[in-house]
C-alpha cells in the first residue's frame, strides 16, 4: 500500500507538472508555390504565435488536396488545436486567410485586399496581410490565446523592513525617586544620613533633566576643645543626566548640575569658658558632578545608586570662640541609594 501510494503521488505530481507546462500547438501550412508577400506574412504570423505562447509547426501543404481538407487533416499526429493557411493567387491583389479550429470543428475565412506595392506612406502588403491574419487568429482562438500567454512570474513581495524599537533607558519618561543619602563634608565635620528625593524627565535617547533635593536628616557635629556646633544641611540642584547601556540589566548614568546649599549652625560652649548658644545661617551656590548605576527590577521600577561630589562657593566657614574650626561643602561627598519609578 505504501508503494501504491507513492506511485499515485508521483503520477499526480507529474500530471500536474505536465498540465502546468502545456502549450497549445498550431499548424501553419506552407503553400507549394509562394511569393515574398506570403512568405513574409507567414513568418510574421509564426513569430506572433510563438510570442503568444503557442507551439508552432510549419508543414507543407499537399497540392493534391484542397485548402479545407488540408487544414482539417494535416498534422493529426501533432494533435494541434488549429491549422492556418494563406491562399493567394500569383499576381492577385487579394489573399484569403484560413483558420481551422480543430477543437470546435469550424473554419473561418477572411479575404484581404492588398494594395499595389510601393505606395508611399503605406505599410507593405506582407505587413497588412500579417496583421489581418493575427487579428483573425486572435478572434478565432481567443480562449486558447489568453490561456497560452506567458504571464510573468509574480515577484515575491519583499516584506517591509520593520526597524526594531530602540532599547529602553531606565531613566526614560517621568521619574520619581526616593532614597537615603550619606553626606560627608570632608574635614572635621561629621558625616550624616539624609533623605534624598529626585524628580526627573528623560527622553528615548538617554538624556534627562533631574532635580535633586536632600536634607531634614540628622545634624552633623563639629567639636572643638571648648565648644561644639550642630550643623543642619539642606541642598537642591538641577542636573543634566545621561544614560548608557540601554536595555541592559545594569545601566550607567553620569550627572552634572548646580544649585543651592544651606547650612544652619548652632554653636555652644563645652568647657569652663562662658559661651552662649549662637545660631548662624549661610547660603552658598553648589556645583555637583557624579555617576551611578541603574538596575531595572520590574517594568518602570529600578534601583538607583549614585555617587556625587559637590563644591560650594563661597566656603561655609564655621567659627567657635572666634576661631575657625572647620567648613562644610568644600568639598562635600553625597552617596545615595533609592528606588526609581517611571511613568
Amino acid at each position: 500500500m505504501r508503494a501504491a501510494l507513492a506511485v499515485g503521488v508521483a503520477l499526480f505530481l507529474s500530471g500536474a507538472h505536465a498540465h502546468a507546462a502545456i502549450r497549445y500547438r498550431v499548424v501553419l501550412l506552407r503553400p507549394p508555390v509562394t511569393d515574398d508577400v506570403t512568405s513574409d506574412a507567414l513568418a510574421r504570423v509564426r513569430g506572433e504565435l510563438t510570442a503568444g505562447g503557442f507551439d508552432v509547426s510549419m508543414l507543407p501543404q499537399d497540392p493534391t488536396l484542397d485548402v479545407r481538407t488540408a487544414l482539417e487533416t494535416v498534422g493529426r499526429e501533432l494533435d494541434p488545436i488549429a491549422a492556418f493557411a494563406i491562399v493567394r493567387a500569383a499576381g492577385a491583389n487579394t489573399a484569403e486567410i484560413w483558420v481551422c479550429d480543430r477543437m470546435a470543428g469550424k473554419s473561418v475565412i477572411q479575404s484581404v485586399r492588398l494594395d499595389a506595392a510601393g505606395t508611399p506612406g503605406e505599410p507593405s502588403r506582407s505587413v497588412v496581410l500579417a496583421v489581418r491574419a493575427v487579428e483573425l487568429l486572435k478572434a478565432s482562438l481567443a480562449q486558447y490565446w489568453l490561456a497560452s500567454v506567458r504571464r510573468p512570474e509574480p515577484v515575491p513581495e519583499t516584506p517591509p523592513v520593520v526597524e526594531a524599537p530602540p532599547a529602553p533607558y531606565a531613566i526614560a519618561g517621568l521619574g520619581v525617586e526616593a532614597g537615603v543619602g550619606w553626606l560627608d563634608s570632608v574635614g572635621a565635620v561629621s558625616a550624616v544620613w539624609q533623605p534624598v528625593v529626585r524628580a526627573s524627565y528623560g527622553g528615548s535617547h538617554g538624556w534627562a533633566v533631574r532635580i535633586t533635593a536632600g536634607g531634614f536628616g540628622g545634624d552633623a557635629v563639629l567639636r572643638a576643645p571648648d565648644a561644639s556646633a550642630q550643623i543642619r544641611q539642606e541642598m537642591a540642584a538641577l542636573e543634566i543626566v545621561h544614560g548608557f547601556l540601554p536595555g541592559r540589566h545594569v545601566q550607567l548614568v553620569v550627572s552634572l548640575g548646580g544649585g543651592a546649599y544651606h547650612a544652619r549652625v548652632t554653636g555652644m560652649g563645652t568647657g569652663t569658658q562662658s559661651y552662649n548658644e549662637r545660631v548662624s545661617s549661610s547660603w552658598s551656590a553648589i556645583a555637583m558632578a557624579g555617576g551611578g548605576v541603574v538596575v531595572p527590577i520590574v517594568a518602570h521600577v529600578a534601583l538607583v545608586i549614585d555617587g556625587q561630589i559637590g563644591v560650594t562657593w563661597p566656603d561655609n566657614l564655621i567659627r567657635l570662640l572666634g576661631a575657625e574650626v572647620g567648613r562644610t561643602g568644600s568639598p562635600a561627598l553625597l552617596a545615595s541609594a533609592g528606588v526609581l519609578a517611571t511613568f
